[in-house]
């Protein structure tokens, strides 16, 4: 089921899966670039933007389709920021990445993504995949220089992760990070208790994708959706699996990856405490949604982090009527969010409220 023109309209996407599993990375990794045919921004243009996606646990590059949408409906509309085009890698356990390293992931990362049985720890795999996406050459050195990274939730320790890697130069040009884990250890073991609350979830197949929607729609964290994001999720979300010799319908990232991403629970504070060395660094924004979906305790450490390096972040800015969830249930407000940054951004940081 992959992405239909009707859901992608008035955008084009091209899809590029890199494989660099002879150079060790045992996952393919899968990128889309995003562009609207109306944009007349040349790919030449110094003052031109590319802006690169990532997703949090549990979501797939598809469902920014709304928010890019709007990115490139505002550019047009004379916002005065130039859109080059939008790029999104899924981590290499979601969406269709997942279903093409179903094997390995299968034999090598059934309990826990980023600690394969037979190969190093590492940080975290999607990095590493963000990483290799940089260094194949599908961006030019212009659009490596203008690059702003967008992740949301798990994608803001991913790009954290990259651009701590690459720290011999600057990788972003700006890094915005949307509704981040950025906490302290204090509160790990309440992490753990979630993870071993999310680890008694079981797989679920449906008869039809009409089936699977009405039953995940009504549960959190979709029920709140966006229903454009919505609409894509019902589109691009799904694949055909054989049970007992009958065609069922199951979610592309499987039930096991997204138990396996989460018990990787040292990923955001290994994320957190990367995010001060990369500071002087780099113009980092922060996006938060106005309701508080986190449990309070976990809640009140990630403003205490936040609020101690306020004068370092370039801003601070929320979305409102929305929660954890920005990109998926506020797609339009958090594309205005990011336009409204861009158009503000400035060399010397100055935190906003």
């Amino acid at each position: 089921m992959s992405v239909v023109a009707e859901l992608l309209q008035p955008l084009t996407m091209v899809r590029y899966i890199l494989d660099h599993r002879l150079s060790g990375f045992p996952l393919q990794v899968v990128a889309k670039k995003y562009t609207d045919p109306a944009n007349s921004v040349a790919s030449s243009d110094p003052s031109a933007m590319t802006i690169l996606l990532a997703a949090g646990i549990g979501m797939t590059t598809e469902l920014w389709i709304p928010m890019v949408k709007e990115l490139y409906r505002l550019d047009t509309k004379g916002s005065g920021v130039k859109i080059r085009s939008v790029w999104a890698v899924d981590c290499p356990n979601h969406g269709e990445a997942c279903v093409l390293n179903e094997d390995v992931l299968k034999e090598k990362y059934a309990e826990q993504f980023d600690k394969p049985m037979d190969a190093p720890v590492t940080l975290h795999e999607y990095g590493k995949a963000i990483t290799l996406f940089l260094s194949t050459g599908l961006l030019d050195p212009l659009e490596k220089s203008t690059l702003v990274a967008v992740g949301h939730s798990g994608g803001t320790a991913a790009l954290i992760a990259c651009a701590t890697a690459n720290s011999d130069h600057q990788l972003f040009k700006t890094l915005m990070l949307v509704e981040p884990p950025w906490l302290d250890r204090s509160v790990k073991p309440m992490f753990e208790m979630a993870t071993t609350f999310i680890g008694k979830r079981k797989s679920r197949t449906w008869g039809s994708v009409d089936e699977a929607m009405k039953y995940l729609v009504t549960r959190k964290p979709y029920k709140t959706f966006h229903p454009d994001v919505v609409r894509v999720m019902a589109g691009t979300h799904f694949r055909s699996v054989n049970v007992d010799g009958q065609t069922r319908i199951a979610l592309k990232t499987s039930t096991e990856q997204v138990m396996a991403t989460w018990k990787a629970t040292d990923d955001a504070f290994n994320a957190s405490e990367m995010i001060e060395p990369l500071l002087p660094k780099m113009r980092v924004h922060v996006i938060f949604g106005s309701r508080h979906d986190m449990p309070k305790p976990v809640h009140e450490v990630l403003q205490k982090c936040v609020e101690a390096h306020r004068s370092q972040l370039a801003s601070i800015s929320t979305v409102n009527d929305t929660g954890h969830h920005v990109p998926q249930e506020k797609p339009q407000e958090l594309a205005a969010a990011i336009i409204h940054i861009l158009q503000h951004d400035r060399p010397s940081p100055a935190a906003r409220l």
